[in-house]
């Protein structure tokens, strides 16, 4: 089943509970004008807020990913101060990328711009196309990289990697991408979108409750002490043991070592 969200955001069911979030304006390369980035606010709400999905994945229509915000609507006049315009317009939807209790997995294909590369680093896992390539262009207009950005690569790359991709607005290949540990995988361009539902379907015969703790625990690791990474693990763990999947794997397992 596919939905549209006022025509610009396309939400798909596939079987197994993956759903593809898809952001529909390929002819400007899927740049965030507001009404898309509310309609990918509101796409992606609905997702976590469903039992029924237990994996997602986010890409683009046509040949880019995302090309950032569409600066044709952003440079008009606008009274609201920066924070209030990330608030309303793009923070929800990454919000809800980081902390939905399933799988995010971003399907890149071509460019992801800007904002686009806050929406790829606030998912859980990244397929790449050989010729995509991630870009914080902020530097180019004046501005620094918004979203949780720096957040993220600070913590993923380090400072010195960081600040040159902001800095220089350095393109970032796949290939190397990849070797920083920015994309789980790399694959030919026509691959992407299959790619990520092949992972997509790997992700979702695990146990989603384990799933949701293990994004959980890594989620909060990067903010905690070694000491409260263990009791978090901890009591995560304690609520996944008491789940009737957790019984049924444990007797499939052992079912197993006896044949």
């Amino acid at each position: 089943m596919t939905s549209q969200t006022g025509n610009v955001v396309t939400t798909t069911d596939l079987e197994g509970g993956v759903v593809e979030v898809a952001i529909s304006r390929p002819d400007v390369r899927n740049a965030l004008n507001e009404e898309t980035a509310l309609a990918l606010n509101e796409a992606l709400a609905r997702v976590a807020d469903d039992p029924s999905v237990r994996c997602v994945i986010l890409r683009g229509e046509g040949s880019a990913f995302c090309a950032g915000a569409d600066l044709a609507e952003f440079e008009k006049a606008d009274a609201r101060p920066a924070s209030e315009r990330l608030a309303t317009l793009f923070l929800p939807a990454l919000k809800s990328l980081m902390a939905m209790e399933k799988p995010v997995i971003a399907a890149v294909s071509g460019a992801a711009a800007g904002i686009g590369v806050s929406y790829v680093l606030a998912s859980d896992m990244v397929v790449m196309g050989r010729s995509a390539y991630l870009k914080l262009a902020f530097i180019n207009i004046g501005l620094i990289p918004d979203g949780g950005a720096c957040w993220h690569l600070a913590r993923k790359l380090g400072h010195a990697q960081a600040f040159e991709m902001a800095a220089l607005a350095t393109p970032i290949d796949a290939e190397r991408c990849q070797a920083l540990g920015l994309a789980n995988r790399v694959v030919e361009d026509d691959e992407v979108v299959a790619q990520a539902r092949e992972l997509a379907h790997q992700l979702v015969v695990q146990s989603p409750k384990a799933l949701a703790a293990t994004k959980r625990a890594l989620r909060e690791a990067a903010g905690l002490s070694l000491d409260d990474t263990l009791r978090l693990e901890g009591e995560l763990q304690d609520q996944c043991k008491a789940t009737d999947d957790f019984k049924a794997r444990v007797a499939a397992f052992r079912q197993s070592r006896r044949r």
